[in-house]
This record gives C-alpha cells, sequence and structure tokens, in this order.
C-alpha cells in the first residue's frame, strides 16, 4: 500500500479494533493529496485546504481498490468538485459522492465509465455541488479491468464551471455565489446560448430579452434563431433548463396526455422529497403543482407505463427500498389525481423488471401487452403478457413466427399504421451463461400474434429510447458498454442517433446533438409530442 501527500504535510496512520488502517492527512500548505492503494482493503484521507484536487494517482487505479476521501471545507458554504477526467469500468468500478462529512449523508452523485467530453465543442466537464460545505469520496473497483481513474479539482465557494468563460462570478448574500452571464448566456453557468444571431431580426424574428429570454420567430419561421423555415427542411435540437432537484431520477417513465408530459417513477438517491409523478406543461414549459396524493405508491423504477383514455397503467418494476421485483398492476386516474391497484385475476403472471408496456385494441378488446424483462425467479423473459382491461384477465400470448429473445432495457414504439409493435435492442442471455447487449429489432404484428425479424441497427445498446413519427422510428442514447470482446472500452453513456425507416427497413445514423452540453445518457425517457 503506498500512500503520498505531496509536499508540506503532516500525515498520521492509525488503527481500530476492525483491523482497517486509516490514513488521515491533515495537509498544512498544500492542496493536493493522492491515494495509490496496492492490495489494501481500504484507505482513508481528510483534505482541509480552501481548494485542491483529488486523483486516483498517476497511470491507471488497481484492481480491488477502496478509498475514501473526506474533504473538510466550511460548514454551509458550496463546495463544488469538477471532474476534470473520470475513466473507470463502466457499472463495475464506482466514484461515490456525499454531501457532508460520512456515508450518511444525502448521496448526490455516483459515477461509472468514461464521463469525459469527446470533442472540443462540448463544454461539460461533470460539476457536483456540496451544500453542506463538506463532501465524502469513496471510490471502489473490483478483480477485472482498470483504467486511467480520475483527477478531480474542489474549491469553496466558486460559481459553476467558472461561469463558462461567458460570465463573472459575484458573491451574493451571505457567502453565496452566482453568475452574471454575458450577453446571449443564460443558466446557472451562463451555458445556455439564447437569441443566437439575432432571431434573424428584423425579417426572421426578435429576442425577448425581458421575458423567457428567447428568439420570437416571425410568420413562416422556427427553431432557436429563428433559422429553420415552416414547414421544416431539417430537424434541430434545442436545450432549456428548468431546475428542480426533486426530478433527478432514472429509468423512470413519461407519456404525453393533452399537451402534459406525466413522469412517473424512477431511480433516485434520496427519497426524502421525492415525487413519484410529476407533470410538466409542454405549452407553458412549466411544472405543475399536484396533489400529494400522487405519492401514494411505494417508489419503484424500470416498471412499464401504457395510457388508455385518461388513465396511466403502470405493472411491475423493482421497488427501490426493498429491491424486490413486483407484479403489481396500478392506474393512475389523470382527472383526479389518484392510484388504484388492480387485483388481478392472474394463473400465470411474471414480475418484471425494465420491460415495456402498450395498450393496443385486438379482436375490440381492449388488452396491455407487456413484453419481456427479467424476472428473479425465471431470468429474461421472452414471453408476452396479456391483460384484458374489460375481463380483468391475464394471460400468456400464444404468439408465431420468428423466434424471439427477450432482455432488459430495450425500447419499443408501437405503429398505428402497420399494427406492429418494434422492439430494438436491451440485454440478453444469448445462451445459460452468456449474457450481452443486443442490436435486433423484432416486429410484433398484434392482430395475428406474428413474431418476424427485422434488420439488426448494428448498435448494440440497452436503456435507451425511441419513438416513432411519420413511419420512422427514432432511437436515441443507451449504455453500449459490453464486458465481452465485442467490447470497445468503458463507455456507459452514449449519444448516439438513430433512425429506422419502417416500410424500408433501413436503418440511418442522424447526427449528434449539436449542443453545448454533454447529452449522453441512459435510464432516460422520451416523448413525441407535435413533431
Amino acid at each position: 500500500m503506498t500512500v503520498s501527500c505531496k509536499l508540506f504535510v503532516l500525515y498520521l496512520v492509525l488503527s481500530d479494533p476492525s483491523g482497517c488502517r486509516h490514513e488521515v492527512c491533515n495537509l498544512l500548505f498544500v492542496n493536493l493529496c493522492e491515494c495509490v492503494a496496492h492490495s489494501v482493503k481500504q484507505s482513508c484521507l481528510r483534505l482541509t485546504g480552501p481548494s485542491g484536487f483529488v486523483t486516483d494517482g498517476p497511470g491507471n487505479y488497481k484492481y480491488k481498490t477502496k478509498c475514501t476521501w473526506l474533504i473538510e471545507g466550511r460548514p454551509n458554504t458550496v463546495l463544488r468538485l469538477r471532474f476534470n477526467h473520470f475513466a473507470t469500468e463502466c457499472s463495475w468500478d464506482h466514484l461515490y459522492v456525499y454531501d457532508g462529512d460520512s456515508v450518511y449523508a444525502p448521496l448526490v452523485a455516483a459515477f461509472s465509465g468514461l464521463i469525459v467530453p469527446e470533442r472540443e465543442s462540448n463544454e461539460s466537464v461533470p460539476e457536483v455541488a456540496a451544500t453542506s460545505g463538506y463532501a465524502l469520496l469513496h471510490f471502489f473497483s473490483d478483480a477485472a479491468y482498470n483504467l486511467t481513474g480520475f483527477n478531480i479539482s474542489y474549491n469553496i465557494d466558486v460559481c459553476p464551471n467558472n461561469c463558462s468563460g461567458r460570465g463573472q462570478c459575484v458573491h451574493g448574500n451571505g457567502s453565496s455565489v452566482y453568475c452574471e452571464c454575458a450577453s446571449n448566456w443564460r443558466g446557472e453557468a451562463c451555458d445556455i446560448p439564447y437569441c443566437m444571431d439575432s432571431c434573424g431580426f428584423p425579417d426572421r424574428g426578435f429576442c425577448n430579452f425581458n421575458g423567457s429570454e428567447r428568439c420570437v420567430c416571425s410568420a413562416g419561421w422556427q427553431g432557436p434563431s429563428c433559422s429553420v423555415p415552416v414547414p421544416a427542411n431539417e430537424s434541430f435540437w434545442t436545450r432549456e433548463e428548468y431546475p428542480d432537484p426533486k426530478l433527478s431520477r432514472a429509468s423512470h417513465k413519461a407519456v404525453v396526455v393533452n399537451n402534459v408530459m406525466w413522469v412517473v417513477g424512477g431511480y433516485m438517491f434520496n427519497h426524502s422529497n421525492y415525487k413519484m409523478v410529476a407533470a410538466y406543461d409542454l405549452a407553458s414549459q412549466k411544472w405543475l403543482s399536484l396533489n400529494s396524493s400522487v405519492n401514494s405508491v411505494v417508489v419503484r423504477y424500470g416498471h412499464s407505463l401504457a395510457l388508455y383514455k385518461d388513465k396511466l397503467y403502470m405493472y411491475g418494476g423493482k421497488i427501490d427500498a426493498t429491491g424486490n421485483v413486483t407484479n403489481q398492476l396500478w392506474v393512475f386516474h389523470i382527472q383526479n389525481q389518484s392510484w388504484t391497484q388492480i387485483q388481478l385475476n392472474a394463473k400465470d403472471q411474471y414480475a418484471v423488471v425494465g420491460h415495456s408496456a402498450h395498450i393496443v385494441t385486438v379482436k375490440n378488446r381492449v388488452v396491455m401487452l407487456v413484453f419481456f424483462g427479467h424476472c428473479p425467479l425465471y431470468g429474461y423473459i421472452s414471453n408476452i403478457q396479456q391483460y384484458d382491461l374489460e375481463s380483468n384477465e391475464w394471460v400468456i400470448v400464444s404468439t408465431q413466427g420468428a423466434l424471439v429473445q427477450g432482455g432488459y432495457g430495450h425500447s419499443s414504439v408501437y405503429d398505428e399504421k402497420t399494427r406492429s409493435i418494434y422492439i430494438h435492442g436491451g440485454y440478453k442471455a444469448f445462451t445459460a451463461n452468456k449474457f450481452r447487449l443486443a442490436d435486433d429489432l423484432y416486429a410484433y404484428d398484434v392482430d395475428t400474434s406474428m413474431w418476424s425479424i427485422r434488420k439488426d441497427s448494428r448498435f448494440f445498446r440497452y436503456l435507451h429510447t425511441a419513438v416513432i413519427i411519420s413511419g420512422t422510428m427514432l432511437v436515441f442514447g443507451g449504455n453500449t458498454h459490453n464486458d465481452t470482446s465485442m467490447s470497445h472500452g468503458a463507455k456507459c453513456f452514449s449519444s448516439d442517433f438513430m433512425a429506422y425507416d419502417i416500410a424500408c427497413d433501413y436503418w440511418s445514423v442522424l447526427d449528434h446533438p449539436a449542443l453545448h452540453q454533454d447529452v449522453n445518457r441512459f435510464g432516460h425517457s422520451a416523448v413525441l409530442d407535435n413533431g
């Protein structure tokens, strides 16, 4: 075991009855402490400088490493950690960040994989803010792959991302600081452009400086800078920022009803301020206030959500508090914002997580079709479960056609024109002891219960999203890391953007979002509304 604290550092080695060794670094004149653990169960370091670095040391980190850093800033100040470099084995080697001086403090971030900007125009080096003035970082690696690790700088009371070089850091009341952004930039870190190219003033639009700080386009023009005609001759991305600390989540589900996006469930670190249901008005671009009854259902993630009229049908998922996978079916009534649990009349039923569901009319019966998922008892499910909304009956569908392999975290869309459901990717068991990501695409005809295999995308992933518009399925993001010979690194997060033409059975690759922010992600949601 090697622990080095550079320059004028006094360090003390302690021991406790558990046999765990603790190295406490008391930084006197420096702001840099490195920990390199070699075949030691645990090492712990304390950093007390007002600024400094946390790093795993030179070269690759070691196998079976456990290392903890406690950064002691000043109470009730903002301690900002900036991840200048981060590269660990995806999904296996993690760094956890707690907002406080122990693991009992709120967990505010967990990092794994490659969290490094891919191109110079991507300015979104990740930052974590600890509002208590203290931060505890714990790094864990397993016995397999190792990578270059991390280099994290920290400072007390500095502005986010140094205002991205597009503003000034100003001290407010007390010890708070904030960015005063230059013209045409906004956001907490002055990283969101607005009214670029003057909105094409005066021909195409003008900038609303006093209100939304966005372009107001003239008739016949649209887009963030009013440069895209109506109807559009190109697609475009925009990024907005609507901060709400109670919304951060993953593996949730979202649907759009009457111009309102309903977000249900999801995994998050802290449940003290959790919102089981959130609603976003797409017209006013605001989050809506909901009744307290929307949070009456136990938190879960990896569930499915299907819309029928003014009701949302939520099935399965993993209960966050217990880790158990459930087979519960709940209905959310949008009009009065209340939940009802349906007691199923079922002999054969799988409790699943990572599945998908669609409600369709088959032979004059309204049914919910539940596709695939993972069941703790039976493993990866390749069957379709069907729930009849009128008779309350639950059955396993007898299908025909191609043999398909079910999995976890696929995407699925329903195309009304072809009366088929298209399922792409997922994490699957291809043999009894071989698991990997998939790139396959299945089509299921709801009228004939017939499976067919369509063209592979050649983009292996799971926990991605898909929407369908005008006969084209748009696929975004996902986790692309394989623990196999197919792996090309430790990349968890993808910003891949693909389109599948149903009529032509053809895949094409679209441009990545040309935004200043890092949009690589998995476990997100995507909805389509009015193009």
